[in-house]
């Protein structure tokens, strides 16, 4: 515990050391490299009549939202990639594109793209960031949004939200409620046909899941000490029920299956924000996050019955301060001290017949302390190049408890190099090399089971997190001042690569997650945002965004070559969107899940899962200046999904597959309709 404690320290004193170098004297302001900086003013959005800042961001081209990541445990690699008033989100739990769409785009005084370069800016690894300024002089603005969406063979299900916002000066309030009930895309009916050797027979398949969504959150920001204070706090809420009814067939007797997901949270967080003589900027933020999840499925088939129950309670508390400071208009700094403590207890319990059956990981008690320091630079030694070395330092100890007690320790540092250079007015390359070390997710940690899949996990306390090198070069082109094309390319060296594998216990054995060994993994990625107006479509644009990805993993099992579990790849988002001013009105089409499909290997199966193209239609009419109507139709005539599950004879190293199940399903078309009412101004 001695060695431990003098780590820590040692790290606090090397971070503040290094942040102390990072502040001399204050100079005066710079003015900043234009090149870094390209200023949207509200104005420059009117022909297309936004209604908040969400429809505003989508409309910046070269840019695509990428949201905080909740799964990340700390804050510095959750964060997204938009600030709000030059800060990121008190919370990494608040979904950017909702926190977007509570900003009237009348609230809006401009917004600011962001490259790398930027003096004084701690992008937080990414090349663009979208600055959202807000104006500050007084109002009061309320909204109301209520509406319906219905599957093709369902009833209706209700959504409801209501918003408010009071601002004077820096001082401002803002508050909503939400609650929503929808049709997942789980839902659908089908077949399953079975081959087994010789013999072939079919079932119908009914499965429909009815997803409920709630939350209420309140933000209250004002000035304090020459600086900014925000205080957030947010309760939510997660239901989900799935009922499945698989039906008889010659050789089985029809099952029924019933799942139930509740999920609560609870979150407050504060933030404060302080510039000194408009070069050093502090930021420090504080969070508190609790969340408790129930699961329960049930299976009866004749005189089989199967049951699981899991209940896991979760809760994270972070602390972070940062500092940037621009040294000249050529050199910057940044440095950030961050600390978290993580916990979650996990209980879970699989019956077959009334009879448990024992697993490794049902019963585990996760306890971690988690401290990163870190250390950057940015500098332009000419024009038009911009240099951002980095270096990050993970120190994290984990104990857990329960049926596999262990306890351990991990230290990591993460360098990263970033390069920029415009090469004229409309290019910019970006070249970056980084060290990653991925976060253990702590649910894997937990045994779990899905009767539907007929697939049992146990928990795996011996978990490692990879650590990856990454090369990332990208291109970006703009042609005209409202189009951009970026290419991209990305190439990871995986050490200890997370997969599944094989546990064995005295009297079972069972899939888990675990780590492999090496690997690699290759990424492509378009990104383009341009009018068409050229193309003589007056007031169009199409957005779409494609990703192409390629890696390969040593099998634990076979000894062969294969991509990595769960991985898509492909994926992919195409929008055509028009706004028509003499109708007051626009409309547009949205094509996803292009080319989706992912592989699953476990130890006696392999399961390849495909879906087919989906799209959204939608059309929204402005009525006066404080009413909006739209209406979506999503699928309207079904989409399709298959699974293939090929079950071996003891292991996929055996090579002899016992049987072969197809699952085909087609889901319900939704269309929905929301009327919203703003006031203010």
């Amino acid at each position: 515990m001695t060695m431990r404690r003098e780590h820590h320290h040692a790290l606090l004193y090397a971070c503040l050391l290094a942040a102390g170098a990072c502040l001399p004297a204050v100079a005066a302001q710079s003015a900043g490299d234009s090149r870094s900086r390209t200023v949207y003013a509200a104005a420059y959005f009117d022909d297309v009549a936004p209604a908040n800042a969400y429809d505003m961001v989508l409309r910046l081209p070269g840019f695509t939202i990428v949201e905080s990541d909740a799964d990340v445990r700390g804050y510095a690699g959750a964060a997204g990639n938009v600030l709000f008033d030059g800060a990121r989100p008190t919370s990494k739990r608040e979904d950017t594109a909702a926190l977007l769409k509570r900003i009237p785009a009348r609230a809006v005084a401009r917004i600011e793209l962001i490259h790398a370069g930027m003096p004084g800016i701690d992008m937080g690894g990414y090349a663009v960031l979208a600055n959202v300024v807000r104006r500050d002089d007084a109002s009061t603005e309320w909204a109301v949004e209520t509406g319906l969406s219905a599957a093709t063979d369902g009833a209706p299900e209700p959504r409801a939200k209501f918003e408010y916002g009071r601002r004077r000066g820096e001082t401002a309030l803002d508050a909503s409620l939400k609650s929503v009930r929808e049709i997942d895309d789980d839902t659908g009916r089908g077949s399953i046909r079975t081959r087994d050797g010789a013999d072939t027979w079919r079932r119908s398949l009914d499965t429909r899941t009815i997803e409920g969504e709630q939350e209420a959150t309140v933000s209250w920001r004002q000035p304090l000490a020459s600086g900014r204070l925000s205080l957030t706090g947010a309760l939510r809420g997660e239901d989900a029920r799935t009922t499945t009814r698989i039906g008889a067939s010659a050789v089985d007797d029809a099952e029924r299956i019933g799942e139930r997901e509740r999920y609560r949270e609870a979150e407050v967080g504060m933030r404060f924000v302080r510039q000194f003589q408009g070069r050093t900027t502090l930021e420090a933020m504080a969070s508190v996050q609790r969340g408790w999840l129930e699961e329960r499925e049930h299976s009866q088939a004749g005189d089989d019955d199967e049951r699981f129950e899991g209940d896991t309670g979760s809760g994270e508390t972070i602390a972070r301060i940062a500092l940037t400071h621009a040294r000249s208009d050529v050199l910057s700094f940044n440095a950030a001290l961050e600390g978290a403590y993580n916990a979650l207890d996990g209980d879970s319990r699989v019956q077959e017949g009334g009879v448990d059956i024992p697993l490794p990981g049902s019963d585990v008690r996760i306890r971690e302390w988690r401290g990163e320091a870190t250390l950057g630079a940015t500098w332009n030694p000419a024009q038009d190049w911009t240099i951002e070395p980095g270096l990050r330092v993970e120190r994290s100890e984990i104990a857990q408890s329960g049926d596999s007690p262990l306890q351990r320790g991990f230290t990591y540092a993460k360098p990263r190099l970033a390069l920029r250079w415009d090469a004229g007015e409309s290019d910019q390359w970006r070249l970056s090399l980084s060290r990653e070390v991925g976060q253990l997710d702590f649910n894997d940690f937990v045994a779990s089971a899905s009767l539907d899949g007929g697939v049992v996990s146990a928990g795996n306390a011996e978990l490692e997190p990879d650590k990856t090198w990454r090369a990332t070069l990208s291109w970006e082109h703009r042609f005209g001042e409202d189009a951009a094309l970026t290419l991209g390319w990305t190439h990871d060296r995986i050490e200890d690569a997370v997969d599944r594998v094989l546990v064995v216990t005295d009297d079972d054995v069972f899939d888990a997650p675990g780590n492999i060994g090496r690997g690699r993994r290759d990424t492509l990625s378009l990104d383009l945002a341009a009018p068409l107006d050229a193309w003589g479509i007056a007031g169009g644009r199409i957005r779409s965004t494609l990703l192409w990805r390629a890696s390969r993993v040593t099998d634990p099992v076979t000894g062969r070559g294969r991509g990595i579990s769960d991985e898509e790849p492909v994926e992919g988002e195409i929008e055509f969107s028009q706004e028509l001013p003499a109708l007051r009105a626009n409309w547009g089409v949205l094509v996803e899940h292009i080319g989706e499909r992912q592989t699953k290997y476990r130890y006696d199966r392999i399961t390849r899962e495909s879906e087919a193209v989906g799209w959204t239609l939608f059309a929204e009419h402005r009525i006066g200046e404080h009413w909006r109507l739209r209406a979506e139709a999503t699928d309207l005539f079904g989409r399709s999904f298959s699974e293939r599950r090929e079950k071996y004879d003891g292991t996929r190293a055996d090579g002899a597959v016992g049987e072969v199940e197809t699952r085909r399903r087609r889901t319900p078309g939704v269309v929905s309709l929301t009327i919203r009412r703003s006031v203010g101004g």
